[in-house]
């Protein structure tokens, strides 16, 4: 993921990472800290605080789900060849995985890093998955088959089954009627993606739209729901 620095930080440890207002960063892991993230700039890592970045929106990001998660989510509905989601890797904590529908499976792509911090599945290297995403919707992710990646639809959200539920990372505040506010750690049921930086979510009884930046999708396995 990539996410702007809303502020100047300075690193008060050896573990954190600098950086100025207006740098680029590539965030690694949310999953470790509920206050800070795990991210690299200039080829180096570091943690820094999340209220000083603005996370860019990522909806094909889902974070902290199972391998057998992803795949119940691609197999389910109207999703075509090509549907696919970003993931932080089981096996391999800190790396992500990009899964993928096509025809009757799904198959998973470990994405792989060089020395300079350079992301990529084969031969060719990004700065950030948010470019490697962007061109593999025209190049293949496989090397032996026609596989282009393409937008996937969210669960059917009237089947408890197949429901999919967000966290908020930060609060939000509702400042039209059509938005749906909450507080940081409330779950969200999610009821649609209105675009590529808003969703449609339930809370409490009640309908609204919010900023996809503001939550990660969590694997209702493990969160009981």
């Amino acid at each position: 993921m990539e996410a702007i620095a809303k502020h100047d930080f300075s690193a008060t440890a050896d573990d954190e990472l600098s950086f100025k207002k207006g740098s680029c960063l590539k965030v690694l892991s949310t999953d470790e800290d509920k206050n800070w993230f795990k991210a690299e700039h200039s080829g180096r890592e570091g943690y820094i605080p999340n209220n000083y970045i603005d996370v860019k929106p990522h909806p094909w990001f889902y974070g902290k789900i199972s391998r057998v998660k992803a795949e119940e989510m691609l197999m389910q509905g109207n999703n075509c060849d090509g549907a696919f989601l970003v993931r932080n890797s089981e096996s391999a904590p800190g790396e992500f995985s990009i899964s993928v529908k096509f025809q009757n499976g799904v198959q998973h792509f470990k994405v792989l890093r060089d020395g300079a911090g350079k992301y990529f599945l084969w031969i060719v290297k990004f700065n950030s998955i948010n470019e490697l995403i962007a061109y593999h919707r025209t190049a293949s992710v496989s090397r032996t088959q026609s596989i282009f990646l393409k937008d996937m639809h969210m669960g059917n959200s009237d089947d408890p089954a197949t429901a999919l539920y967000c966290e908020a990372l930060f609060e939000f505040k509702a400042e039209g009627h059509d938005e749906l506010g909450f507080m940081k750690k409330d779950k969200i049921r999610v009821i649609s993606r209105v675009d590529d930086n808003w969703w449609k979510g339930e809370k409490d009884g009640k309908e609204g739209v919010f900023p996809a930046a503001y939550v990660k999708l969590l694997d209702s396995t493990v969160n009981g729901l």
